[in-house]
């Protein structure tokens, strides 16, 4: 096919007279001339491939704290076997508000940014970290029962408490309340996130910094 176009263009369109050279030529421009094109065909595409998967991501994730997005979660959620022990937690960084009045929305971001950061370095490979609202955040661990899960919820809280964050006005202690649901026996994922809201208010009525999980 590519030898015939060749020949169309360089006998019909261009004229040229039909000499040995000439054909070696007609013959012999597709063979050289196939593999460049397919080398950059193949670049293009694993251009626009990776071109996909960054604008998937962007998409995905959070743009402040690299978490993933509410409905990214929520997306994920409905992938989840109801009847394996699952849990949800529920997390919210305590009097993140006077952060914000006392020293600017600037040095509430890194808060924010940071505290993100910790919660992901505590979860595995399979485990899901969202950012939930405003500063809030939510957490799905797949495959994980009710003292396995309370074990995490630990380790985040007590990673956040023991170092403060560094900012660019002074190094903020912060803290985190977390609240536990579950999803076992064919409980409705939202159940459990329900359930993870009225123990995270359980933990705030008592003082913030704690963990509590749902009866």
């Amino acid at each position: 096919m590519a030898i015939g176009v060749c020949a169309v263009i360089a006998f019909g369109v261009l004229d040229l007279t039909p000499s040995k050279s000439n054909v070696t030529i007609v013959f012999a421009t597709p063979m050289l001339l196939t593999p460049i094109a397919a080398l950059l065909s193949g670049r293009m595409i694993l251009k626009l491939h990776r071109l996909s998967q960054k604008l998937q991501h962007a998409k995905d994730h959070d743009a402040l704290t690299s978490t993933v997005t509410r409905q990214c979660f929520f997306d994920k959620l409905q992938m989840i076997d109801i009847e394996t022990s699952s849990a949800v937690l529920l997390i919210d960084i305590d009097q993140f508000r006077i952060i914000n009045e006392t020293h600017g929305h600037f040095v509430g971001d890194i808060v924010l940014r940071e505290t993100a950061h910790r919660l992901i370095n505590n979860t595995r490979r399979d485990d899901l970290v969202a950012r939930f609202g405003c500063e809030e955040f939510i957490v799905l661990l797949p495959n994980t029962g009710r003292k396995d899960a309370e074990g995490v919820a630990e380790r985040m809280r007590a990673t956040v408490a023991r170092t403060p964050i560094r900012t660019s006005v002074s190094k903020i202690p912060v803290t985190i309340s977390i609240g536990i649901g579950h999803i076992s026996g064919g409980t409705d994922s939202q159940v459990a996130i329900q359930e993870a809201d009225d123990a995270l208010y359980a933990a705030k009525t008592a003082g913030c910094n704690r963990v509590k999980t749902a009866a």
